[in-house]
Protein backbone atom coordinates (compact mmCIF):
# COMPACT_ATOMS: atom_id res chain seq x y z
CA UNK A 1 0.00 0.00 0.00
CA UNK A 2 1.41 3.79 -0.88
CA UNK A 3 2.15 5.97 2.14
CA UNK A 4 -0.36 8.79 2.52
CA UNK A 5 1.03 12.26 1.71
CA UNK A 6 0.39 14.22 4.18
CA UNK A 7 0.42 17.74 5.61
CA UNK A 8 -0.06 16.48 9.45
CA UNK A 9 1.92 18.21 11.95
CA UNK A 10 3.05 21.10 9.69
CA UNK A 11 1.92 24.01 11.66
CA UNK A 12 1.95 27.55 10.73
CA UNK A 13 4.60 29.64 12.60
CA UNK A 14 6.01 26.62 13.97
CA UNK A 15 9.49 24.86 12.40
CA UNK A 16 9.10 22.04 9.76
CA UNK A 17 10.84 18.85 10.50
CA UNK A 18 13.21 17.14 7.96
CA UNK A 19 10.67 14.06 7.98
CA UNK A 20 8.09 16.13 6.74
CA UNK A 21 10.26 17.70 4.05
CA UNK A 22 12.35 14.18 3.26
CA UNK A 23 8.32 12.75 1.78
CA UNK A 24 7.54 15.62 -0.23
CA UNK A 25 11.37 14.59 -2.14
CA UNK A 26 10.38 10.70 -1.41
CA UNK A 27 7.13 11.49 -3.13
CA UNK A 28 7.65 13.07 -5.95
CA UNK A 29 11.15 11.70 -7.14
CA UNK A 30 9.96 8.65 -6.78
CA UNK A 31 12.23 6.92 -3.64
CA UNK A 32 9.10 6.25 -1.78
CA UNK A 33 5.61 5.13 -3.06
CA UNK A 34 3.00 7.83 -1.92
CA UNK A 35 -0.77 8.44 -2.82
CA UNK A 36 -1.18 12.25 -3.50
CA UNK A 37 -4.26 13.97 -3.29
CA UNK A 38 -4.50 17.45 -5.18
CA UNK A 39 -7.48 20.08 -4.18
CA UNK A 40 -6.57 22.51 -6.60
CA UNK A 41 -4.93 22.73 -10.09
CA UNK A 42 -1.77 20.39 -11.16
CA UNK A 43 0.25 21.96 -13.92
CA UNK A 44 3.50 20.51 -14.73
CA UNK A 45 5.80 22.34 -16.96
CA UNK A 46 8.69 20.95 -19.14
CA UNK A 47 9.56 18.74 -22.31
CA UNK A 48 9.57 15.70 -20.41
CA UNK A 49 6.45 13.73 -19.77
CA UNK A 50 5.79 13.16 -16.06
CA UNK A 51 5.23 9.48 -15.05
CA UNK A 52 3.09 8.37 -12.54
CA UNK A 53 3.51 4.81 -11.13
CA UNK A 54 1.06 5.15 -8.73
CA UNK A 55 -2.22 6.37 -8.48
CA UNK A 56 -3.21 9.47 -9.31
CA UNK A 57 -6.79 11.08 -8.04
CA UNK A 58 -7.54 14.53 -8.89
CA UNK A 59 -10.82 16.30 -7.93
CA UNK A 60 -10.05 19.03 -9.85
CA UNK A 61 -8.74 20.20 -13.11
CA UNK A 62 -5.22 18.87 -15.35
CA UNK A 63 -3.94 21.22 -17.69
CA UNK A 64 -1.24 19.25 -19.87
CA UNK A 65 -0.52 19.06 -23.72
CA UNK A 66 -0.54 15.58 -23.28
CA UNK A 67 -1.22 12.83 -20.60
CA UNK A 68 -0.41 9.14 -20.19
CA UNK A 69 -1.11 7.00 -18.02
CA UNK A 70 0.24 3.54 -16.60
CA UNK A 71 -0.77 1.12 -13.88
CA UNK A 72 1.01 -1.93 -15.59
CA UNK A 73 0.24 -4.11 -18.35
CA UNK A 74 -3.25 -5.46 -17.12
CA UNK A 75 -4.71 -2.21 -15.85
CA UNK A 76 -6.93 0.31 -17.60
CA UNK A 77 -7.10 4.43 -17.78
CA UNK A 78 -10.78 5.34 -16.43
CA UNK A 79 -12.02 8.79 -16.23
CA UNK A 80 -14.95 9.80 -14.71
CA UNK A 81 -18.08 12.36 -14.34
CA UNK A 82 -18.79 12.91 -11.19
CA UNK A 83 -19.26 9.57 -9.62
CA UNK A 84 -19.94 8.05 -13.16
CA UNK A 85 -17.60 6.41 -15.22
CA UNK A 86 -17.72 7.60 -18.33
CA UNK A 87 -13.90 6.40 -20.30
CA UNK A 88 -12.39 3.27 -19.67
CA UNK A 89 -9.11 1.75 -21.13
CA UNK A 90 -9.26 -1.28 -22.21
CA UNK A 91 -7.57 -4.67 -24.05
CA UNK A 92 -9.16 -4.24 -27.35
CA UNK A 93 -9.20 0.00 -27.11
CA UNK A 94 -11.76 1.78 -25.71
CA UNK A 95 -15.59 1.94 -23.96
CA UNK A 96 -17.46 4.85 -24.06
CA UNK A 97 -20.42 4.60 -21.55
CA UNK A 98 -22.56 7.67 -23.03
CA UNK A 99 -22.82 9.40 -26.03
CA UNK A 100 -19.72 10.59 -28.25
CA UNK A 101 -19.92 13.86 -30.27
CA UNK A 102 -17.24 14.54 -32.86
CA UNK A 103 -16.86 15.55 -35.88
CA UNK A 104 -14.93 12.63 -37.29
CA UNK A 105 -14.03 9.19 -36.23
CA UNK A 106 -11.56 6.75 -37.70
CA UNK A 107 -11.70 3.56 -35.60
CA UNK A 108 -10.94 -0.13 -36.33
CA UNK A 109 -14.34 -0.89 -35.26
CA UNK A 110 -17.59 0.73 -33.40
CA UNK A 111 -19.79 -1.11 -30.58
CA UNK A 112 -22.71 0.97 -29.05
CA UNK A 113 -25.71 -0.34 -27.40
CA UNK A 114 -27.49 3.08 -27.61
CA UNK A 115 -27.05 5.63 -30.58
CA UNK A 116 -24.25 6.61 -32.66
CA UNK A 117 -24.19 10.51 -33.91
CA UNK A 118 -21.36 11.81 -35.72
CA UNK A 119 -20.55 13.83 -39.12
CA UNK A 120 -18.30 11.11 -40.61
CA UNK A 121 -17.41 7.56 -39.28
CA UNK A 122 -14.98 5.53 -40.93
CA UNK A 123 -14.71 2.30 -39.88
CA UNK A 124 -12.46 -0.94 -41.54
CA UNK A 125 -13.85 -3.49 -38.89
CA UNK A 126 -17.40 -4.13 -37.89
CA UNK A 127 -19.76 -0.70 -37.09
CA UNK A 128 -22.54 -1.93 -34.86
CA UNK A 129 -25.48 0.10 -33.10
CA UNK A 130 -28.75 0.06 -32.54
CA UNK A 131 -29.46 3.53 -33.73
CA UNK A 132 -27.18 5.03 -36.54
CA UNK A 133 -26.88 8.79 -37.74
CA UNK A 134 -24.78 10.06 -39.74
CA UNK A 135 -23.27 12.27 -42.51
CA UNK A 136 -21.06 10.22 -44.46
CA UNK A 137 -20.75 6.26 -43.42
CA UNK A 138 -17.75 4.25 -45.11
CA UNK A 139 -17.61 0.49 -43.74
CA UNK A 140 -15.45 -2.19 -45.04
CA UNK A 141 -16.22 -4.73 -42.69
CA UNK A 142 -19.83 -5.86 -41.35
CA UNK A 143 -22.28 -3.09 -40.62
CA UNK A 144 -24.84 -4.33 -38.24
CA UNK A 145 -27.67 -2.01 -37.65
CA UNK A 146 -30.12 -3.97 -34.97
CA UNK A 147 -32.81 -0.54 -35.35
CA UNK A 148 -34.74 1.62 -37.19
CA UNK A 149 -32.26 2.87 -40.50
CA UNK A 150 -32.77 6.40 -42.32
CA UNK A 151 -30.42 6.29 -45.48
CA UNK A 152 -30.46 9.85 -47.04
CA UNK A 153 -32.98 13.04 -46.15
CA UNK A 154 -33.19 14.64 -49.60
CA UNK A 155 -34.14 13.98 -53.38
CA UNK A 156 -30.10 14.35 -54.20
CA UNK A 157 -29.30 12.38 -51.64
CA UNK A 158 -27.63 8.86 -52.79
CA UNK A 159 -27.17 5.11 -51.80
CA UNK A 160 -24.73 3.03 -53.37
CA UNK A 161 -23.98 -0.80 -52.46
CA UNK A 162 -21.29 -2.44 -54.26
CA UNK A 163 -22.27 -6.29 -53.89
CA UNK A 164 -25.43 -7.59 -53.21
CA UNK A 165 -28.20 -6.58 -50.12
CA UNK A 166 -30.14 -9.29 -48.63
CA UNK A 167 -33.12 -9.45 -47.18
CA UNK A 168 -33.26 -11.83 -44.21
CA UNK A 169 -37.07 -13.67 -43.02
CA UNK A 170 -36.82 -12.14 -39.42
CA UNK A 171 -40.16 -14.36 -38.58
CA UNK A 172 -39.94 -17.89 -39.65
CA UNK A 173 -36.50 -18.06 -41.01
CA UNK A 174 -38.07 -19.64 -44.37
CA UNK A 175 -35.49 -18.26 -46.30
CA UNK A 176 -34.22 -14.87 -47.57
CA UNK A 177 -33.78 -12.60 -51.05
CA UNK A 178 -30.94 -10.74 -52.45
CA UNK A 179 -31.14 -7.63 -55.28
CA UNK A 180 -27.54 -7.50 -57.27
CA UNK A 181 -26.35 -5.67 -60.57
CA UNK A 182 -24.50 -7.82 -62.41
CA UNK A 183 -23.48 -6.41 -65.92
CA UNK A 184 -26.99 -4.57 -67.55
CA UNK A 185 -28.98 -6.99 -65.51
CA UNK A 186 -30.43 -6.30 -62.30
CA UNK A 187 -31.45 -9.34 -59.88
CA UNK A 188 -34.02 -10.29 -57.53
CA UNK A 189 -33.99 -13.88 -56.28
CA UNK A 190 -35.01 -15.49 -53.29
CA UNK A 191 -33.82 -18.05 -51.59
CA UNK A 192 -36.93 -20.48 -50.20
CA UNK A 193 -39.00 -23.16 -52.14
CA UNK A 194 -42.06 -21.34 -52.91
CA UNK A 195 -40.96 -17.97 -52.66
CA UNK A 196 -43.63 -15.18 -53.43
CA UNK A 197 -42.64 -11.40 -54.29
CA UNK A 198 -45.82 -9.28 -52.64
CA UNK A 199 -46.01 -6.05 -53.50
CA UNK A 200 -48.83 -3.55 -51.09
CA UNK A 201 -49.86 -0.79 -52.94
CA UNK A 202 -53.10 1.44 -54.57
CA UNK A 203 -51.52 1.41 -58.04
CA UNK A 204 -47.93 -0.18 -59.49
CA UNK A 205 -46.99 1.61 -62.55
CA UNK A 206 -43.78 0.61 -64.62
CA UNK A 207 -41.79 2.65 -67.09
CA UNK A 208 -38.80 2.58 -68.78
CA UNK A 209 -35.78 3.95 -68.04
CA UNK A 210 -36.16 7.77 -69.62
CA UNK A 211 -39.63 7.77 -68.06
CA UNK A 212 -40.81 8.13 -71.43
CA UNK A 213 -42.62 4.78 -72.05
CA UNK A 214 -45.67 3.30 -69.96
CA UNK A 215 -44.86 -0.57 -69.78
CA UNK A 216 -47.69 -1.49 -66.98
CA UNK A 217 -49.92 -0.16 -65.11
CA UNK A 218 -52.20 -2.14 -62.47
CA UNK A 219 -54.97 -0.61 -60.17
CA UNK A 220 -56.43 -1.58 -57.06
CA UNK A 221 -59.95 -2.57 -57.50
CA UNK A 222 -60.37 -1.77 -61.27
CA UNK A 223 -57.64 -3.28 -64.23
CA UNK A 224 -54.67 -4.09 -64.99
CA UNK A 225 -52.91 -2.84 -67.93
CA UNK A 226 -50.46 -3.68 -70.52
CA UNK A 227 -48.92 -1.57 -73.46
CA UNK A 228 -47.10 -2.00 -76.66
CA UNK A 229 -44.70 0.87 -77.61
CA UNK A 230 -47.06 3.35 -75.15
CA UNK A 231 -49.99 1.92 -76.75
CA UNK A 232 -52.20 0.07 -74.33
CA UNK A 233 -52.76 -3.43 -76.02
CA UNK A 234 -54.08 -5.73 -73.24
CA UNK A 235 -56.68 -4.75 -69.99
CA UNK A 236 -58.81 -6.57 -67.53
CA UNK A 237 -62.62 -5.94 -67.04
CA UNK A 238 -65.14 -6.83 -64.46
CA UNK A 239 -66.09 -9.37 -67.27
CA UNK A 240 -62.94 -10.52 -68.48
CA UNK A 241 -60.12 -8.74 -70.40
CA UNK A 242 -60.13 -6.00 -73.55
CA UNK A 243 -57.94 -6.22 -76.07
CA UNK A 244 -56.85 -3.25 -78.82
CA UNK A 245 -55.38 -3.17 -81.81
CA UNK A 246 -54.70 -0.31 -84.29
CA UNK A 247 -56.27 -2.77 -87.31
CA UNK A 248 -57.96 -5.44 -87.79
CA UNK A 249 -55.02 -7.60 -88.17
CA UNK A 250 -54.33 -7.27 -84.53
CA UNK A 251 -55.69 -8.96 -81.30
CA UNK A 252 -55.21 -11.62 -79.27
CA UNK A 253 -52.73 -14.35 -80.96
CA UNK A 254 -52.90 -18.30 -79.22
CA UNK A 255 -50.02 -20.52 -79.84
CA UNK A 256 -49.51 -24.20 -79.60
CA UNK A 257 -45.68 -23.94 -80.14
CA UNK A 258 -46.68 -24.81 -83.97
CA UNK A 259 -49.96 -23.62 -84.64
CA UNK A 260 -51.57 -20.11 -84.46
CA UNK A 261 -55.10 -18.41 -84.09
CA UNK A 262 -55.77 -14.24 -83.92
CA UNK A 263 -58.23 -13.16 -82.68
CA UNK A 264 -59.62 -9.49 -83.36
CA UNK A 265 -62.47 -7.61 -83.51
CA UNK A 266 -63.63 -8.45 -87.17
CA UNK A 267 -62.13 -12.01 -87.27
CA UNK A 268 -61.32 -14.92 -85.72
CA UNK A 269 -58.03 -16.61 -87.67
CA UNK A 270 -56.69 -19.96 -87.79
CA UNK A 271 -53.33 -21.60 -89.16
CA UNK A 272 -53.23 -25.12 -88.12
CA UNK A 273 -51.94 -27.59 -90.44
CA UNK A 274 -54.91 -29.82 -89.36
CA UNK A 275 -58.74 -30.00 -88.19
CA UNK A 276 -59.52 -26.46 -86.55
CA UNK A 277 -62.25 -27.07 -84.15
CA UNK A 278 -65.11 -24.22 -82.90
CA UNK A 279 -66.58 -26.57 -80.44
CA UNK A 280 -69.16 -26.86 -77.56
CA UNK A 281 -67.86 -29.39 -74.98
CA UNK A 282 -71.64 -30.43 -73.61
CA UNK A 283 -73.10 -33.32 -75.12
CA UNK A 284 -76.46 -32.73 -73.94
CA UNK A 285 -79.41 -32.95 -76.59
CA UNK A 286 -80.08 -29.20 -76.39
CA UNK A 287 -76.20 -28.60 -76.87
CA UNK A 288 -75.90 -26.57 -80.18
CA UNK A 289 -72.55 -24.51 -81.89
CA UNK A 290 -74.83 -21.62 -82.84
CA UNK A 291 -74.00 -18.50 -85.32
CA UNK A 292 -76.10 -15.37 -84.83
CA UNK A 293 -76.19 -11.99 -85.98
CA UNK A 294 -77.73 -9.29 -83.65
CA UNK A 295 -77.14 -10.44 -80.23
CA UNK A 296 -76.17 -13.30 -78.81
CA UNK A 297 -79.72 -14.59 -78.00
CA UNK A 298 -82.10 -17.41 -79.47
CA UNK A 299 -83.46 -15.07 -81.32
CA UNK A 300 -80.78 -13.49 -83.21
CA UNK A 301 -79.30 -17.01 -84.20
CA UNK A 302 -79.36 -17.35 -87.98
CA UNK A 303 -77.43 -21.33 -88.22
CA UNK A 304 -77.09 -23.76 -85.90
CA UNK A 305 -75.25 -27.53 -85.73
CA UNK A 306 -77.15 -29.77 -83.50
CA UNK A 307 -75.61 -33.10 -81.25
CA UNK A 308 -78.29 -34.92 -84.09
CA UNK A 309 -75.39 -34.09 -86.80
CA UNK A 310 -78.09 -31.24 -88.26
CA UNK A 311 -77.10 -27.60 -89.67
CA UNK A 312 -80.06 -25.64 -89.24
CA UNK A 313 -80.42 -22.79 -91.06
CA UNK A 314 -83.34 -20.55 -89.46
CA UNK A 315 -83.97 -17.98 -92.01
CA UNK A 316 -82.37 -17.24 -95.77
CA UNK A 317 -80.94 -19.59 -98.11
CA UNK A 318 -77.37 -21.51 -98.52
CA UNK A 319 -75.23 -19.69 -100.82
CA UNK A 320 -71.93 -20.47 -102.28
CA UNK A 321 -69.78 -17.78 -103.74
CA UNK A 322 -72.82 -15.29 -103.44
CA UNK A 323 -71.28 -11.98 -104.89
CA UNK A 324 -68.26 -13.84 -106.85
CA UNK A 325 -68.24 -12.48 -110.17
CA UNK A 326 -66.36 -16.01 -111.04
CA UNK A 327 -67.64 -18.68 -109.28
CA UNK A 328 -65.84 -21.64 -111.08
CA UNK A 329 -65.19 -24.32 -108.79
CA UNK A 330 -67.54 -23.50 -106.49
CA UNK A 331 -69.41 -26.51 -104.83
CA UNK A 332 -71.67 -28.19 -102.39
CA UNK A 333 -70.90 -31.47 -101.07
CA UNK A 334 -73.33 -33.99 -99.67
CA UNK A 335 -71.64 -37.41 -98.15
CA UNK A 336 -68.42 -38.56 -97.73
CA UNK A 337 -66.01 -40.60 -99.90
CA UNK A 338 -62.76 -41.22 -97.92
CA UNK A 339 -59.24 -39.52 -99.58
CA UNK A 340 -57.65 -43.03 -98.78
CA UNK A 341 -60.84 -45.52 -100.05
CA UNK A 342 -60.74 -49.15 -99.13
CA UNK A 343 -63.09 -51.79 -100.10
CA UNK A 344 -66.52 -52.25 -98.54
CA UNK A 345 -66.62 -48.96 -97.21
CA UNK A 346 -70.13 -48.11 -99.08
CA UNK A 347 -68.82 -44.86 -99.61
CA UNK A 348 -70.83 -42.38 -101.59
CA UNK A 349 -71.03 -38.34 -102.09
CA UNK A 350 -72.53 -36.17 -104.22
CA UNK A 351 -71.50 -32.70 -105.33
CA UNK A 352 -72.78 -29.36 -107.08
CA UNK A 353 -70.87 -26.94 -108.99
CA UNK A 354 -71.78 -23.78 -110.42
CA UNK A 355 -70.35 -22.93 -113.89
CA UNK A 356 -69.92 -19.44 -114.28
CA UNK A 357 -71.41 -17.85 -117.47
CA UNK A 358 -68.91 -17.96 -120.15
CA UNK A 359 -68.72 -15.86 -123.77
CA UNK A 360 -69.12 -18.69 -126.31
CA UNK A 361 -67.66 -17.32 -129.33
CA UNK A 362 -65.41 -20.29 -130.37
CA UNK A 363 -66.18 -23.96 -132.14
CA UNK A 364 -65.41 -25.84 -129.29
CA UNK A 365 -65.61 -23.94 -125.55
CA UNK A 366 -64.62 -26.19 -122.44
CA UNK A 367 -67.45 -24.65 -119.74
CA UNK A 368 -66.19 -27.90 -116.94
CA UNK A 369 -63.59 -30.64 -116.64
CA UNK A 370 -63.36 -33.06 -113.27
CA UNK A 371 -60.46 -35.17 -113.12
CA UNK A 372 -61.09 -37.94 -110.70
CA UNK A 373 -57.16 -39.05 -109.84
CA UNK A 374 -56.35 -35.74 -109.72
CA UNK A 375 -58.31 -34.55 -106.54
CA UNK A 376 -59.33 -31.76 -107.73
CA UNK A 377 -62.63 -30.20 -106.32
CA UNK A 378 -64.00 -31.56 -103.31
CA UNK A 379 -63.79 -35.30 -104.64
CA UNK A 380 -60.36 -36.98 -103.49
CA UNK A 381 -58.10 -38.61 -105.75
CA UNK A 382 -59.40 -42.25 -105.68
CA UNK A 383 -57.73 -45.45 -104.81
CA UNK A 384 -56.45 -48.14 -107.68
CA UNK A 385 -57.57 -50.95 -105.99
CA UNK A 386 -61.50 -49.84 -106.11
CA UNK A 387 -64.19 -49.14 -109.01
CA UNK A 388 -66.68 -46.60 -108.59
CA UNK A 389 -69.88 -45.37 -110.69
CA UNK A 390 -70.79 -42.35 -111.09
CA UNK A 391 -73.66 -40.10 -112.65
CA UNK A 392 -73.19 -36.81 -114.35
CA UNK A 393 -76.04 -34.46 -114.89
CA UNK A 394 -75.33 -30.65 -116.19
CA UNK A 395 -77.81 -27.97 -116.68
CA UNK A 396 -77.08 -24.96 -118.84
CA UNK A 397 -78.85 -21.77 -119.48
CA UNK A 398 -78.04 -19.94 -123.15
CA UNK A 399 -79.03 -16.30 -123.77
CA UNK A 400 -78.15 -13.76 -126.45
CA UNK A 401 -75.85 -10.69 -125.29
CA UNK A 402 -77.12 -7.49 -125.84
CA UNK A 403 -79.57 -5.39 -124.38
CA UNK A 404 -82.84 -7.22 -124.21
CA UNK A 405 -84.04 -10.91 -124.72
CA UNK A 406 -87.21 -10.46 -126.09
CA UNK A 407 -88.44 -12.12 -127.64
CA UNK A 408 -87.74 -14.97 -125.33
CA UNK A 409 -88.22 -18.00 -128.00
CA UNK A 410 -85.11 -16.48 -130.18
CA UNK A 411 -83.19 -15.40 -127.30
CA UNK A 412 -82.74 -17.64 -124.55
CA UNK A 413 -82.94 -21.69 -124.03
CA UNK A 414 -81.64 -24.54 -121.63
CA UNK A 415 -79.87 -27.56 -121.99
CA UNK A 416 -80.28 -30.58 -119.25
CA UNK A 417 -78.03 -33.49 -119.91
CA UNK A 418 -77.35 -37.16 -118.30
CA UNK A 419 -74.91 -39.92 -118.30
CA UNK A 420 -73.70 -42.70 -115.93
CA UNK A 421 -70.75 -43.85 -116.22
CA UNK A 422 -67.91 -46.24 -114.29
CA UNK A 423 -64.47 -44.99 -113.00
CA UNK A 424 -61.85 -48.26 -112.61
CA UNK A 425 -59.72 -47.66 -110.38
CA UNK A 426 -57.05 -50.47 -111.18
CA UNK A 427 -57.26 -49.11 -114.77
CA UNK A 428 -58.02 -45.30 -114.11
CA UNK A 429 -60.25 -45.63 -116.97
CA UNK A 430 -63.49 -43.49 -117.35
CA UNK A 431 -66.39 -45.49 -119.73
CA UNK A 432 -70.23 -44.08 -120.40
CA UNK A 433 -72.78 -46.71 -120.43
CA UNK A 434 -74.83 -46.21 -123.45
CA UNK A 435 -74.20 -42.17 -124.37
CA UNK A 436 -76.23 -39.66 -122.17
CA UNK A 437 -79.54 -37.94 -122.73
CA UNK A 438 -80.06 -34.58 -123.78
CA UNK A 439 -83.61 -32.62 -123.13
CA UNK A 440 -83.37 -29.28 -125.34
CA UNK A 441 -85.66 -25.97 -124.98
CA UNK A 442 -85.02 -23.61 -128.01
CA UNK A 443 -81.36 -24.29 -128.00
CA UNK A 444 -81.98 -24.72 -131.67
CA UNK A 445 -82.83 -21.04 -132.27
CA UNK A 446 -79.33 -20.23 -130.82
CA UNK A 447 -77.22 -22.97 -131.79
CA UNK A 448 -77.54 -26.39 -133.06
CA UNK A 449 -76.17 -29.37 -131.61
CA UNK A 450 -74.42 -26.68 -129.05
CA UNK A 451 -73.82 -29.67 -125.83
CA UNK A 452 -71.27 -32.46 -125.88
CA UNK A 453 -70.22 -34.41 -122.64
CA UNK A 454 -66.66 -35.27 -123.54
CA UNK A 455 -65.39 -38.78 -121.63
CA UNK A 456 -61.61 -39.20 -122.60
CA UNK A 457 -61.20 -42.94 -121.62
CA UNK A 458 -57.18 -43.63 -122.53
CA UNK A 459 -56.38 -44.44 -118.61
CA UNK A 460 -54.20 -42.95 -116.53
CA UNK A 461 -53.94 -40.38 -113.61
CA UNK A 462 -53.75 -36.92 -115.52
CA UNK A 463 -55.63 -38.15 -119.13
CA UNK A 464 -58.57 -39.48 -117.70
CA UNK A 465 -61.94 -36.62 -117.27
CA UNK A 466 -65.11 -36.09 -118.17
CA UNK A 467 -65.89 -32.72 -120.01
CA UNK A 468 -68.55 -30.59 -120.46
CA UNK A 469 -68.11 -28.89 -123.72
CA UNK A 470 -70.07 -26.15 -125.88
CA UNK A 471 -69.78 -27.24 -129.53
CA UNK A 472 -70.83 -23.42 -131.37
CA UNK A 473 -70.86 -24.96 -135.78
CA UNK A 474 -72.12 -21.94 -136.45
CA UNK A 475 -75.55 -22.38 -137.25
CA UNK A 476 -78.27 -20.28 -136.08
CA UNK A 477 -75.44 -18.05 -133.80
CA UNK A 478 -77.12 -15.01 -132.43
CA UNK A 479 -75.87 -11.80 -133.87
CA UNK A 480 -75.56 -10.20 -130.56
CA UNK A 481 -73.08 -13.12 -129.74
CA UNK A 482 -74.19 -16.30 -127.38
CA UNK A 483 -73.43 -16.99 -123.61
CA UNK A 484 -73.74 -20.11 -121.43
CA UNK A 485 -73.90 -21.10 -117.67
CA UNK A 486 -75.25 -23.43 -114.98
CA UNK A 487 -74.33 -26.03 -112.49
CA UNK A 488 -72.87 -29.63 -112.63
CA UNK A 489 -73.82 -32.45 -110.49
CA UNK A 490 -72.28 -35.37 -109.83
CA UNK A 491 -73.25 -38.44 -107.53
CA UNK A 492 -70.10 -40.97 -106.33
CA UNK A 493 -71.14 -44.49 -105.31
CA UNK A 494 -68.58 -46.77 -104.52
CA UNK A 495 -68.36 -50.66 -105.51
CA UNK A 496 -69.20 -53.14 -102.79
CA UNK A 497 -65.89 -56.12 -102.89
Amino acid sequence: MPKIFSAAGVVTGQPVEASQVSQSRDAFTGIQDYAISISGSLTTLGVTPTDLQGELKIGGHISQSALSASVGSNADVVMMYGTSEKFRTTNAGITVTGEVDATSIDVTRITASGDISVANITASGDISAADISVVELTASGDLDVQGNSKLGNTAADTTKITGSLHFNDAIGALGSAAMYNSGDTFFFTQSADGAKTQWQTDQFILKNMNNDETLLIANENTDVQLFYNNVRRFATTNEGAYISGSSTSTGLEVHDGTNTSIRSATATEFNFNGDTYVANSSAGSSAKVAFAIGGKEAANIKAAITPQEDLEVYSGSVNIQRGINKPTGSYMSVGNIQNQSTANSNGIQKVSYIIANKVINKTEENLFTWSPWQGLFPLPALDNSNNFTAQIKVELILMTRGSNINPPENNIGQIVAYSVFGLEGSGYNVGEASGYTELVNQTSVLSTSPITLDFNTSGGTSASFIRVVLDNDGSGFPAGGLQAGGTVEITVTQQIA
